[in-house]
């Protein structure tokens, strides 16, 4: 099971993500929106050549995974989702669990 929440998810750039007040749930699909999140999410160092490649063949609970969710765990979804919405990164505030 992975640290998603129990989610299914096909690797890092589409899961779901703790955030330090509720959840986000990205759903990347394309290099362009790789090289967005790691401009927005502060880790330009994310979208080098291939990278993308990379992050589809990463597992989604994985190192990887962990870095994104470390930098979303440092402030509130609804923050992230008004940086992530003005970046053009596919997301939505995720529902949080009971």
């Amino acid at each position: 099971m992975s640290r998603d929440g129990g989610q299914k998810t096909r690797h890092p750039g589409a899961r779901r993500y703790a955030c330090s007040e509720g959840a986000i749930q990205i759903a990347i699909e394309s290099a362009e929106q790789w090289h967005a999140l790691a401009v927005c999410l502060g880790r330009p160092e994310l979208a080098y050549e291939g990278s993308w490649r990379a992050a589809k063949q990463s597992p989604p609970d994985g190192p990887l995974a962990a870095v994104v969710a470390s930098m979303f765990a440092e402030d509130t979804a609804q923050r992230w989702q008004a940086r992530l919405e003005s970046h053009g990164v596919a997301s939505r505030i995720a529902k949080t669990e009971r």
